[in-house]
Order: C-alpha cells, then sequence, then structure tokens
C-alpha cells in the first residue's frame, strides 16, 4: 500500500529551510516498516498544485493506527526533526493507494505525473498502461497507484513515469488519452531538492 502526502511550501519559508527540513529521506530511520519511496518537487511551474508528493510504502492500512499512537506520544513531542519538519511544510492532503505496478528503482532525471479517472478492472487498467509504456519505450512507468475507495484526492489514479529529459517525455505528454482513462492533469518534476522553482 502506498500513503501518497500532497505537499504545499508556505511561501513565508525560505526554500533552503524548506528543503532541509522537507527532506523527508534524509528522517528515514533504517529498518523501519515504512519507506519513503520517492519525494517529488514540481519543476517550472508545470503541473497542479500542491507542488510536492512524498510517497510512502507501507505493509497495510494498520500502520495508521502505529502512526496516531506514536504521534500523540511523549516520544513525538521531543522528536526536534520531526516537529521542525511538521512546521516547515504544509500537508494540504493524504491518500491511501493500491499499488498495481511499482518499480523497484526510481531513480530518474525527471518524473511525468498523470492524474486520471479510471474506469474498469485493476488488470484492464494495466493493460492499457502496460500498452502506452510500449509506445514510449524512453521511458519507464515507476508507479501505477488506484486511490482505496475516496481516501484521497480526485482523480483516483496516479502514473508516475521516469524519463530521461523533457523531449523523451514530449510524445507522452502529448497522449491525447484513451477511452477509458480521463486525464485530469499532469505535472512534471524532479526529486525533492532539485525542482527549479
Amino acid at each position: 500500500m502506498i500513503y501518497v502526502e500532497f505537499i504545499e511550501r508556505d511561501r513565508w519559508m525560505p526554500i533552503e529551510i524548506f528543503r532541509l527540513l522537507g527532506d523527508q529521506e534524509a528522517s528515514w530511520v533504517e529498518g523501519s516498516v515504512d519507506r519513503m519511496v520517492l519525494q517529488l518537487g514540481r519543476t517550472l511551474r508545470l503541473g497542479p498544485q500542491p507542488s510536492y508528493l512524498c510517497l510512502w510504502d507501507i505493509p497495510d492500512i494498520s500502520r495508521l493506527d502505529a502512526w496516531e499512537a506514536y504521534f500523540q506520544s511523549v516520544a513525538a513531542l521531543q522528536n526536534r526533526r520531526s516537529q521542525g519538519m511538521h512546521r516547515a511544510i504544509h500537508i494540504a492532503r493524504a491518500g491511501l493507494y493500491d499499488a498495481l505496478q511499482q518499480d523497484a528503482d526510481t531513480r530518474a532525471p525527471l518524473y511525468i505525473v498523470e492524474y486520471c479517472a479510471a474506469r474498469g478492472e485493476d488488470a484492464k487498467i494495466r493493460g492499457i498502461f502496460a500498452e502506452r509504456g510500449a509506445r514510449h519505450a524512453d521511458l519507464r512507468q515507476l508507479f501505477l497507484l488506484r486511490r482505496l475507495g475516496r481516501i484521497g484526492p480526485d482523480p483516483g489514479l496516479i502514473s508516475i513515469w521516469g524519463a530521461p529529459s523533457y523531449a523523451a517525455a514530449e510524445p507522452l505528454i502529448r497522449t491525447a488519452g484513451q477511452p477509458d482513462l480521463d486525464f485530469v492533469d499532469v505535472g512534471i518534476y524532479r526529486r525533492f531538492g532539485e525542482e527549479t522553482l
């Protein structure tokens, strides 16, 4: 299961402080059952707001019980790194997603994030995106996420592609869509801290 944070930067917060405290990879604890698998920032203002995404791979929904217990504990109040992070970043929304496709290697110079509504069974949606991937050999689909019920913002499907460059991503960006996919928005991102404001 993937927990996605949709994050916005408060403009009063200097970018250097936001990037220092908002870098959740820096606070990842070795051996934790939760893994931060990707943190992205919208680049050149290409795409929707909120401008930042952070994806956490969690074992199952019961982790939320453990998170709430921790955040209500004395240990959480004494964790200065965590307290600072929550004051530096604004998590506007979060959602829970089933990973229909997930690549183990999430490294790429550029990321294309597609937000779309989808009709049909998971196998059909996987097939549609596999066909798209075959037509765009320079790109790798890193994630295909389907929202768990209504727990997360509309639309309910997020596809994240890794691209070597803008030029390589252009054919995918120009894709008109599929009969069973309703593209709502597309954004272009880089790894957190590498985005151009």
